[in-house]
C-alpha cells in the first residue's frame, strides 16, 4: 500500500519533467502509464470547459434579467424626506445625549443609583445627580 506523504513536493515543471524521465528510465513508471495520465488529464479539462461554457450560456440571460430589474427598481423608487421629528422627539433626544454622557464616566454601581434616580424623578435630575457624582470621583 502506497503512503501519503505528509508534504507536497514543491517542483518546477523543469525538475518535474527531469524526475519523471528518471523515473521512466529505471522502469519504476511505465511510459504508457504517463501517456494516458496526460491523456485523461486533457480529456477532464476539455469536459470542464464544456460544462463551464455550458453554464455561462444558460446563465447569461438570467443574470441579463437580473441586472435589467434591479436598475429598474432604481428607477422606480423615489427617495423620500425623511419625516422632521417633532419638538418634543428632539428634546427627548437631546436629554438622553446628555443623560449617556453624564453617566459614561461612572462606575457600574454608581450608574444602578443614577437610574434609580432616573426611574424616580426624571431625566433632568438624574443628570443633575450623574454630573456631581463624576465630580466627587
Amino acid at each position: 500500500m502506497r503512503r501519503k506523504t505528509k508534504r507536497a513536493l514543491r517542483l518546477s515543471a523543469q525538475h518535474a519533467g527531469a524526475a519523471l524521465q528518471m523515473l521512466i528510465e529505471e522502469g519504476k513508471v511505465a511510459a504508457g502509464d504517463v501517456a494516458r495520465a496526460l491523456k485523461n488529464r486533457e480529456r477532464m479539462m476539455k469536459d470542464l470547459r464544456a460544462r463551464l461554457a455550458e453554464l455561462e450560456s444558460v446563465s447569461r440571460p438570467v443574470v441579463r434579467r437580473l441586472a435589467s430589474a434591479g436598475r429598474k427598481a432604481a428607477r422606480r423608487v423615489a427617495p423620500r424626506a425623511r419625516k422632521a421629528i417633532t419638538r418634543a422627539q428632539r428634546v427627548a433626544r437631546q436629554a438622553q445625549g446628555r443623560y449617556m454622557a453624564a453617566v459614561r464616566s461612572l462606575s457600574e454601581d454608581a450608574r444602578a443609583r443614577i437610574r434609580e434616580i432616573r426611574a424616580k424623578s426624571g431625566v433632568d435630575a438624574a443628570i443633575k445627580a450623574a454630573l456631581k457624582a463624576s465630580r466627587e470621583k
